[in-house]
């Protein structure tokens, strides 16, 4: 009789030791889960908030009467890298 008490008990106590690494493991993914969409939602809210802040210190229309400045001139063409040159090197040249 005693040996199926003891018997009854480690079932049970093993049992239990399963049962907590289960909720363990389910609680670990949670927060795991809470923190990944936290760390969304703060990301998007910061976007957002510096979205406005840009818009609000965007310039402001011109006032009537006044010109607008043009803004600069971007370059059109790109320049050719070095290594693209179709002409050979003089090698006296450089020396």
């Amino acid at each position: 009789m005693i040996a199926e008490a003891v018997d009854t008990v480690l079932t049970v106590a093993w049992a239990l030791a399963g049962w907590v690494v289960f909720l363990a493991t389910v609680a670990a993914i949670l927060v795991a889960a809470a923190a990944v969409t936290g760390a969304w939602a703060v990301r998007g809210a910061w976007r957002w908030l510096r979205g406005r802040l840009a818009a609000s210190s965007a310039p402001q229309a011109v006032p009537e009467g006044q010109t607008a400045q043009e803004p600069p001139q971007a370059r059109t063409g790109r320049r050719t890298p070095a290594w693209a040159h179709t002409q050979p090197l003089d090698i006296e040249e450089a020396a």
